[in-house]
């Protein structure tokens, strides 16, 4: 048999469960939507793509560089 503060002290729990949750939930949430700079720049990236031998194409699609197949 439950006493009244048994049941007191279950929903007490409950709801600090509840409430801190929402706080883990709100400070990844806010976290997340920092947005970041790009790790390298376009003029590092054409540089890069053209030493090894392919094509940048960063003009016509982000941040690309075509390599040519290895298969004809």
């Amino acid at each position: 048999m439950r006493t009244h503060r048994m049941v007191e002290r279950s929903i007490q729990q409950t709801l600090t469960g509840v409430w801190l949750g929402a706080v883990v939930c709100g400070v990844l949430t806010a976290c997340s939507t920092v947005p970041y700079p790009p790790t390298y720049a376009d003029a590092e990236l054409q540089a890069k793509c053209e030493r090894s031998g392919g094509w940048w194409r960063g003009d016509l699609i982000r941040e690309y560089c075509e390599q040519e197949s290895p298969f004809p």
